[in-house]
């Protein structure tokens, strides 16, 4: 098996030449060549444009073209690697796609008999691909315009590769994808536990963008939550654009978080899809059930902290906004929800630039119970709840100067603060009229 490595490209858009742009201690190309050799692959070629800066020592050879298209580096690196049974094309976008996939890609050639095999990663298909040296004549020909020509030409001479790694499906294009790609290298491998108990709320942000498939692969992970009886009821609403962010942050007690992030995710209870199936069958959704609200309303929760988990994997960061439900019809109305669906909360996510001292949590004896519920250990739980939110107000005022530009009330504990927010005339915080906003958005909450 011979590797092709298409980087003839100038990265106008990165800033920068991707062969040259480190991850880690290493450069992009480094990687590469280091995973295909690692791999057994016996001959990589490095294709680069004529005049592009000198890579540094590589165990591969290098091919100097003026290649206007991808598919003419591959036209260049054929010419280069002589004899062969397969060989792969790795454009030098996909930065981290070989990191697991170079040795099962070679393994698996060696046993399939497929003409063609291209990466998959949930169904999609992405890079690197690998083809017989018989296609050869295919690339070569002039009116092959791409691979994916020749890919398409006939999908009985190709297989997927299944592969769990997302970066085959996310290139290096613009500066925010350098970021998300090496977030995902620098970040330290823990487990689940350990990064859940590490969450803190974020509400200010770098101005870098979350990369469109960076979230595609986040929420494509976090669908696959636990859900009641196979609804899947939840959907999530992706808004980037500045405008009708500001909008949405009006609506959401003009946090200014909500505007300042890259994007806001409007997390909903999805009740139009099981409309739909229903109508199907000739039958008739119960949505004035409050049962099949609250499993809505489950089901989109579950969904949103996957979405949060996920994210935070990779180094993002996001808030929960309970605010959305401030004005839940109108928002319905700016994002253009049908019917049975409403925002259950939003989350401001993106790149952190803040570092907020960790709130900590309530005792866990406040929270597990053995075999029933043992209200007289209560007290005590409480009063180590109010230290330590009383500590928690110590430390932010001192290292950060308040919260939010404010000072926090150092006096004020846990159960204070819930009196205050909870006790009141309307503990629904300015949502007197929730249920009135869900039954005109589809919802009855019939309980008898």
């Amino acid at each position: 098996m011979r590797a092709i490595i298409t980087a003839g490209g100038v990265g106008a858009r990165l800033g920068e030449d991707k062969a040259l742009a480190l991850l880690g201690e290493r450069t992009i190309v480094e990687r590469l060549v280091e995973r295909y050799r690692a791999a057994g692959v016996e001959d990589v070629v490095v294709v680069r444009r004529t005049g592009a800066a000198e890579l540094p020592p590589l165990d591969a050879r290098v091919f100097v073209c003026d290649p206007p298209e991808m598919i003419d580096s591959v036209r260049a690196g054929l010419a280069a690697i002589g004899e062969h049974d397969w060989f792969v094309v790795h454009p030098v976008d996909y930065a981290l796609a070989a990191d697991d996939v170079a040795d099962r890609l070679v393994r698996f050639c060696a046993d399939t008999a497929a003409e063609i095999v291209v990466s998959e990663c949930f169904g999609r298909r992405g890079h690197p691909l690998a083809l017989r040296a018989e296609l050869a004549a295919e690339v070569l020909d002039a009116t092959t315009e791409s691979l994916r020509d020749v890919v398409r030409r006939d999908p009985e001479r190709v297989v997927g590769l299944p592969v769990t790694n997302p970066w085959i499906l996310r290139d290096i294009d613009e500066p925010c994808d350098l970021v998300a790609a090496r977030a995902f290298v620098e970040r330290p491998v823990e487990p689940v536990a350990s990064l859940m108990r590490r969450h803190r709320s974020r509400r200010r942000f770098r101005p870098e963008t979350v990369p469109d498939a960076q979230l595609e692969w986040i929420v494509d992970s976090a669908r696959y939550a636990a859900t009641s009886s196979m609804m899947q009821a939840y959907a999530v609403v992706a808004v980037r654009d500045a405008g009708r962010r500001d909008r949405i942050a009006t609506l959401c007690a003009d946090q200014r978080h909500v505007r300042e992030a890259p994007v806001f995710l409007a997390v909903c209870a999805d009740l139009h899809k099981i409309e739909l199936a229903c109508a199907r069958h000739a039958a008739t959704i119960h949505a004035d059930s409050l049962d099949v609200f609250l499993q809505a309303v489950i089901d989109a929760a579950i969904f949103g902290q996957n979405i949060q988990l996920a994210a935070e994997s990779e180094g993002l960061g996001g808030c929960m906004i309970g605010a959305a439900r401030n004005h839940p019809v109108e928002l319905a109305e700016l994002l253009e929800l049908p019917a049975h669906v409403v925002v259950a909360f939003g989350m401001a996510l993106g790149w952190p630039a803040d570092d907020p001292v960790p709130r900590g949590r309530m005792p866990l004896g406040a929270v597990l119970h053995d075999e029933r519920y043992d209200a007289d250990r209560l007290a005590a739980d409480l009063d180590a709840a109010d230290a330590g939110m009383r500590a928690w107000a110590r430390e932010t005022n001192a290292t950060q100067g308040g919260y939010g530009g404010r000072e926090v009330n150092e006096e004020r504990g846990w159960t204070d603060r819930m009196a205050r927010l909870w006790g009141a005339e309307v503990p629904e915080k300015g949502r007197a009229d929730l249920v009135a906003a869900l039954r005109q958005l589809g919802f009855g909450l019939r309980t008898d």
